[in-house]
């Protein structure tokens, strides 16, 4: 009997493993097909509605700046409440944003009014990316091991058929369309998160883990968690530099394109070769992570990226940006589930949701300079010279953080 007990427990666990690898999954997929819908396509969207570069620049930065504010603020909030909570905090994020992508889509706006509802729509849904990031390591402690990798390559397929499915949709009908999208992955994102539940003896084990850890996290604030880990803010200072040029061909990427002759067609086709070509890497990356350091994962990825932004100004034709392109299975592909691990295993457990909002925040702050500066330099030298501005900082970023990940390798082999 005890022992069909213990076999029954080890089921029932596998069975809940599988459920939870399934709704991360789904909530990956959704999250990311949002992401393209909004970030992948914003500059398309906005210059459909009248918008001039400088002013989506300003636009897109002032997002990242609230995002900057909101990421570190939501995490505070998520270390210190229950699992279920957390669900709920991002329900109530994702009905925020479902209601204002109404608004875009329904009620025909002035263009400040149009602006500032993007602004809570795209700020808010980039604002969850920290929490999402983190729930694939807090059902760990249930004994619910969830494949980060595959997750993330799920999204990472998602946002690949999403940008092909939407260049061409909105070659067919019109940009205007865009708003639709939103509410769709959003709302289907709400519905997934509204399935994760917590039974009572996991919450009940929760609470009595919590209460200690989370007096220590209640009183270190954001100053405090930045001074304790500072070879970590050291590496995202790097990533800083490097994710500038990402930002920047991103949001602006229709002017890329067009710069050497492509259309929204071509940007879809460019965008879905990038992000299918991420799929196997993540998808591999525990085995990949099994053979090869963490650190020299990471310093992999943003040489990759560094190679990429010169590839990207050196271009003169479509086929050189697919080339270009091709480099995201070694960058953003790599450096994504690496650096989520890497920070994960870095910081304290009470810490957890801090450091993935550092992660996040540094991604957001490089998209404050690069959305701001960028539309910025795009209408007053170009593309050419924006372009290159962009790779010099890549290698820069580059050199930054290969010091900086050289230094914390070796206090997190020790540990």
């Amino acid at each position: 009997m005890i022992a069909y007990s213990k076999r029954f427990k080890r089921e029932e666990i596998t069975i809940n493993t599988k459920t939870m690898n399934l709704k991360y999954g789904l909530t990956q997929i959704f999250f990311f097909a949002s992401i393209c819908a909004m970030m992948g396509y914003a500059s398309n969207y906005l210059l459909g509605m009248g918008c001039s570069n400088s002013e989506i620049g300003i636009t897109l930065a002032l997002c990242s700046v609230i995002a900057v504010f909101l990421q570190p603020t939501l995490a505070s909030i998520a270390d210190r409440i229950e699992t279920s909570k957390l669900n709920r905090m991002i329900q109530l994020i994702l009905a925020i944003t479902i209601v204002f992508s109404l608004i875009l889509y329904f009620i025909p706006l002035p263009q400040m009014a149009l602006l500032g509802c993007v602004v809570v729509v795209f700020s808010l849904t980039s604002s969850l990316m920290p929490l999402i990031n983190a729930l694939a390591f807090v059902f760990e402690k249930y004994g619910c091991k969830i494949n980060f990798g595959l997750a993330r390559g799920l999204g990472s397929g998602a946002y690949a058929l999403t940008s092909m499915i939407i260049g061409y949709v909105v070659n067919a009908v019109d940009i205007t369309i865009m708003p639709f999208a939103y509410i769709l992955f959003n709302g289907l994102l709400y519905i997934v998160i509204s399935t994760y539940h917590i039974g009572k003896a996991e919450t009940e084990g929760e609470q009595s883990e919590k209460t200690e850890e989370a007096q220590a996290s209640n009183q270190m604030s954001m100053f405090a968690f930045i001074m304790k880990y500072k070879r970590l803010v050291l590496f995202f200072a790097g990533f800083v530099c490097v994710y500038f040029a990402h930002t920047i061909i991103n949001n602006f990427f229709i002017q890329v394109v067009t710069n050497v002759g492509g259309t929204d067609s071509d940007m879809g086709n460019a965008i879905s070769l990038a992000a299918f070509l991420e799929i196997p890497i993540m998808f591999l990356f525990n085995k990949i992570n099994t053979k090869i350091k963490i650190t020299t994962l990471l310093r992999a990825s943003l040489l990759c990226f560094a190679l990429k932004h010169l590839l990207t100004y050196l271009a003169t034709n479509m086929f050189m940006v697919y080339a270009a392109q091709v480099l995201q299975m070694g960058a953003f592909a790599l450096f994504t589930p690496a650096a989520v691990y890497y920070v994960n295993q870095l910081v304290s457990k009470e810490d957890m949701v801090k450091g993935q909002s550092l992660l996040t925040a540094s991604q957001t702050l490089s998209g404050v300079f690069a959305s701001l500066l960028g539309g910025i330099l795009l209408d007053s030298i170009g593309v050419q010279t924006s372009l290159m501005i962009g790779a010099i900082l890549s290698f820069v970023g580059l050199a930054i953080g290969f010091v900086s990940i050289e230094h914390v390798a070796h206090e997190t082999q020790e540990a």
